[in-house]
């Protein structure tokens, strides 16, 4: 922290300290006050440490005249709460505090670094790709605040300091937290002010964001988004009516800035959001995201000048008097821009052209590696069919030559039963009408089968008897019944004449069963039974038994809506849905859409309508199976589309070693996390995972993971959201 609102005195840029007056005093607490860096408002900010070697630490205290009277001291009892409340990496951190104290003191640490308005100031304006870095950077400072329920209330230039590393939000003096007050506005800096808290009206998250968009556009353009020369009322009123001039502000930055100077505090974009935009604009490009790699040089050169000139102050080197090393006295000032207007704006946009191309020529290398990988796995996904459908094809073959067979075997099976239906020797003769040529013109007689030659079997002596041949007729109708339900003349039929014999022409008298006396192995039974008859009914006509009807199977139930959006699924789709982080798909039925929209989570591979089809497996990658109501199945193979910006849970243990379903996806504002999780990380980067070296994340903040993807080609970045 180098000052509260602004650097006193004048002088060219770089850091200054004035030496102590009289009225300072020459400690505060345990540290010794080097020297004065600034002053404004109701406090002044100090150099200060503990002693030789000791870290420096900015120390703020109140200006008061006499005693401190309670209000200032309960205010700035308040800024100290709010100050360590808001405690993280892109706030300045409190080390010490006494608001207690005769003269109530709260010490920083000192960040050697300028203020976005001295930066303006003396090094010129910024191009669109700076501004979006540093409006990342303070939309996550924003961020941190905003959900410990504290507004800022003051964001302009002069309150964002700007190390090399990322942009520090300071000065909590006049923030408040919603649990604490909710009275005591101040407007703060009139120009970055958003028109409800120039209306009086309370200020909310929303008014960070407004005021946000006002130093973007700062740092854009050099003024503030209203017309200058108007004294304070006028720009009072200007700024409570929302009457914004954003004359030149740069197309590239306007999807970014014009949003959070919507006068409408309900229709500007939250912190988050803006970090997501920058996020997903940064896929493709360079890892790294040092200021070095945004800002330009006149803006790099004189952060430098800030970290050589804290650094020579840490080492203990002369700070005030003469031989102190200051930049007013050891270098000079930035040289003035060229005189030739135009030219700088010619530059300014060759950079921002040359900057456009390079990142699009980034971008269609990741889509063509993108769309080759889709094609890899469309073409394995054809071979894969093909090989099933070749794989069926020979299986048809094989199971329609086996019911040849089958149907071969069961015609040979019938016409042997109807040579042996015929009469049998001495089974009776000169049978009626009925029983001979009637027989004979409904079921001609079939030629038998070649069979291989045997020795013929003897006929069987004539039976007085019938019971055997009775017998043997039910095993006959038995057999036929089983082997020849097709046939045009089926012989299960009681009480009709039997068939002749293709072999002998004789025939059985009417009314009785021809007993199956054909075929290999056949013996005659006992004759001690005697013969069974039918009687036969008036007119001499056979009596006809019950033919069994057939068994069908029940009807199958037809797919639903749900079994249809299944099996309308093909690979290479993309689908909305995602694990839910409790073991389930968020989603009961498959929506498909477009793979370039933010909605595609998962990218098919296979479809199979079998359960026994196995997924490729790996960090994010799963299958989704659905059981249908015709009783049909449909497994899904999925792979995750990971973007920058999403977030998931994750468990991470005491050696910060992390475990995650990458098929989850979490939001990022949630406060909860599912039974066995105790992080939500966030996707910072999706890149291709280098060879022979490794991973660097570009991210400042050491703590991050890493997860190889995609068959270890590809390889995600993740931190702590």
């Amino acid at each position: 922290m180098t000052g509260d609102g602004g650097t006193s005195g004048g002088g060219g840029p770089g850091p200054r300290l004035l030496p102590l007056n009289g009225d300072d005093p020459a400690a505060l607490g345990p540290y010794q006050l080097l020297g004065r860096l600034g002053a404004g408002g109701m406090g002044r900010i100090y150099l200060g440490r503990t002693g030789p070697g000791a870290p420096l630490v900015a120390v703020k205290t109140l200006l008061a005249e006499g005693e401190v009277s309670d209000a200032d001291r309960r205010r700035f009892t308040r800024e100290v709460t709010l100050a360590r409340r808001v405690d993280n990496v892109y706030t300045a951190k409190v080390v010490d505090a006494d608001p207690a104290a005769p003269s109530p003191w709260m010490a920083i640490e000192y960040i050697p670094a300028p203020s976005l308005a001295e930066l303006v100031r003396y090094a010129g304006r910024l191009p669109a790709s700076a501004i979006r870095w540093i409006a990342a950077g303070t939309a996550q400072a924003l961020d941190a605040l905003h959900r410990q329920r504290v507004v800022h209330r003051d964001v302009k230039p002069q309150n964002i300091l700007l190390p090399l590393d990322g942009p520090r939000l300071i000065d909590f003096g006049i923030s408040h937290a919603q649990d604490i007050t909710r009275t005591a506005i101040t407007l703060g800096t009139i120009a970055f002010t958003s028109p409800e808290q120039a209306r009086g009206e309370p200020s909310t998250a929303a008014s960070d964001m407004y005021s946000l968009g006002a130093t973007l556009f700062h740092l854009a353009v050099g003024r503030p988004p209203y017309p200058e020369g108007e004294d304070t009322l006028r720009l009072l009123v200007r700024v409570s009516r929302g009457e914004l001039d954003l004359t030149g502000l740069p197309k590239a930055l306007d999807p970014l800035i014009r949003p959070c100077l919507d006068v409408n505090p309900h229709r500007r974009p939250r912190p988050e959001q803006v970090l997501q935009r920058f996020l997903a604009e940064l896929a493709g490009l360079p890892n790294s995201r040092s200021g070095r790699r945004w800002l330009p040089s006149r803006w790099t050169e004189l952060i430098e000048r800030y970290e050589r000139q804290g650094a020579a102050w840490s080492r203990g080197a002369a700070v005030t008097g003469p031989d102190a090393l200051t930049v007013d006295q050891r270098t000079g000032a930035v040289p003035p821009p060229d005189p030739t207007r135009v030219y700088t704006q010619e530059r300014e946009r060759a950079e921002r052209e040359r900057e456009e191309r390079e990142r699009e020529k980034r971008e269609e290398r990741e889509r063509r590696a993108r769309e080759a990988e889709r094609q890899r796995i469309l073409r394995e996904q054809a071979e894969r069919e093909r090989r099933r459908a070749e794989e069926k094809r020979k299986a048809d073959e094989k199971r329609k030559a086996a019911d040849e067979r089958k149907a071969e075997a069961r015609k040979r099976a019938q016409a042997g039963g109807g040579s042996g239906a015929g009469g049998r020797p001495g089974g009776g003769s000169g049978g009626g009408p009925r029983g001979g040529a009637g027989a004979r013109a409904r079921q001609p007689p079939r030629p038998d089968p070649p069979k291989p030659a045997k020795k013929a079997r003897p006929p069987a002596p004539p039976q007085k008897s019938g019971c055997g041949g009775v017998f043997m007729a039910v095993v006959a109708v038995v057999a036929l019944i089983l082997l020849a339900q097709s046939c045009e003349n089926p012989p299960w039929s009681a009480g009709r004449s039997a068939a002749t014999s293709a072999g002998t022409g004789a025939s059985t008298p009417t009314g009785t069963r021809t007993p199956y006396t054909s075929g290999p192995g056949y013996t005659p039974r006992p004759r001690d039974t005697p013969r069974r008859t039918s009687t036969p009914r008036s007119g001499d006509t056979p009596r006809r038994t019950s033919t069994p009807r057939p068994t069908h199977s029940p009807r199958r139930p037809a797919p639903s809506a749900q079994d249809r959006a299944f099996r309308a699924v093909r690979a290479g789709d993309c689908l909305k849905v995602h694990g839910d982080g409790f073991g389930r798909w968020s989603r009961s039925t498959p929506e498909r859409v477009g793979c370039g929209s933010a909605g595609a989570y998962v990218f098919v591979t296979r479809t199979s309508r079998t359960t026994s089809t196995g997924c490729p497996s790996g960090q994010g990658r799963g299958r989704w199976s659905h059981h249908g109501k015709d009783g049909e199945w449909t497994v899904l193979c999925l792979t995750r589309q990971f973007r920058a910006g999403q977030c998931f849970t994750a468990k991470i243990d005491n050696s910060s070693r992390a475990s995650a379903n990458l098929l989850v996806v979490w939001n990022c504002s949630s406060t909860r996390v599912p039974k066995g999780q105790t992080h939500i990380l966030r996707i910072t980067g999706y890149y291709r995972k280098p060879t022979g070296r490794p991973v660097n994340c570009g991210i400042r903040d050491s703590r991050y993971w890493t997860w190889d993807v995609n068959d270890g080609r590809s390889v995600i970045c993740a931190k702590v959201a």
